[in-house]
């Protein structure tokens, strides 16, 4: 995952070793530390999760803190639940990092939120990305003297970037980035597309994003096409089922505006805060996105800027003056790099997690 990724190799005065079942894609991850195995491919990893009725990454984790005195441990929320004898095991600080569905989705489930009860009372801070993270991990028994607002950073610096401009005779190429599932709210996009469409904006639409696999993806995915052609816009569209991080930059510096439509899904799952809406912001792009989860605190001093959610309206509206005022469409998006940069580049987030495991 690039956002993890751009994360942790900036850390410093600390070195980062991630454990990890498979390595993927490592043509894009190429400076980090690892150490992996698989356990579904051998024997003697699964008679140790029979025999032990734990994973053999949390054998390894404890092999190497032993070993090499690693910690603090970093796990995220909802394999942290598993944890519970590797963390009697080791005489390290341990912190839980929460990321969107482990605190919106399976903090509405009684059994989760028992299994949290544990990792709140042992964990020595819990990392939250933003004011409405936090709020929701209090609501669900955290205290909030071991919570810590803890943004994910962006490789600002380093992002290929460019203003945005249109020509007179361009269409407005919008971007949309995510799974197709429906706290992404893409029905909300394709809706706003079609009011500018009905009042004459040329547009094209390009998807990068797919069902992934949970409940529920698939009938999104089926929502979103049946809503581009009853609406007429399967002849603007593009969609890509899946991209490199290159490749999704290539695609982001051709277009003119990203959005993203998140909504609270009818099961309550939602956002942290989507990390390709940083990545977008500091290339350069300008963004329109909805008042949902931490969006507000990513956005901040344009957050007025935001809009409600499920308003397709109101995407119509914000999207409007990026074709009408051309400028306005450079001068926000740089902007908005400006921001990222000051305040969100993954070297101030990265020197904030180190400092974080100082107190430690």
């Amino acid at each position: 995952m690039n956002w993890f990724y751009d994360h942790m190799r900036f850390v410093p005065r600390h070195r980062p070793v991630v454990i990890c079942d498979v390595l993927e894609n490592r043509a894009e991850f190429l400076n980090s530390t690892q150490s992996s195995l698989d356990p579904a491919a051998r024997l003697g990893p699964r008679l140790w999760n029979r025999l032990n009725k734990t994973s053999l990454l949390s054998s390894r984790c404890f092999a190497l803190a032993t070993r090499e005195r690693h910690g603090p441990a970093l796990r995220l929320g909802y394999v942290a639940v598993d944890d519970r004898r590797l963390v009697h095991s080791l005489d390290l600080p341990w912190v839980v990092s929460f990321y969107g569905a482990d605190v919106y989705l399976l903090g509405r489930d009684p059994a989760w939120v028992r299994n949290y009860r544990w990792v709140f009372e042992r964990a020595s801070r819990i990392l939250s990305l933003g004011p409405a993270m936090s709020a929701g991990l209090e609501a669900i028994g955290c205290p909030a003297h071991k919570i810590v607002i803890h943004p994910l950073g962006v490789d600002a610096v380093a992002l290929r970037h460019q203003p945005r401009v249109r020509a007179p005779d361009d269409p407005l190429r919008i971007l949309f980035a995510g799974t197709f599932r429906e706290k992404k709210g893409a029905r909300y996009l394709i809706e706003a597309a079609s009011i500018l469409k009905s009042r004459g904006v040329p547009l094209t639409l390009t998807l990068v994003g797919d069902a992934a696999g949970r409940p529920g993806d698939q009938q999104t995915k089926d929502e979103i096409f049946a809503l581009l052609a009853k609406y007429g816009l399967d002849t603007v569209c593009t969609q890509h089922q899946w991209l490199s991080f290159e490749k999704l930059i290539d695609v982001g510096l051709a277009s003119h505006v990203f959005v993203v439509p998140s909504v609270t899904a009818e099961d309550g799952d939602a956002e942290g805060t989507p990390a390709v809406m940083g990545q977008m912001m500091a290339t350069g792009m300008p963004t329109v996105a909805t008042r949902h989860s931490d969006i507000p605190y990513t956005f901040g001093p344009y957050a007025d800027r935001l809009v409600a959610e499920r308003d397709s309206m109101a995407l119509a509206e914000r999207l409007q003056p990026y074709y009408d005022d051309p400028e306005a469409m450079t001068r926000e998006g740089l902007e908005y790099r400006a921001h990222i940069l000051a305040t969100f580049d993954t070297r101030i987030c990265a020197g904030a997690l180190s400092s974080v495991y100082d107190t430690l």
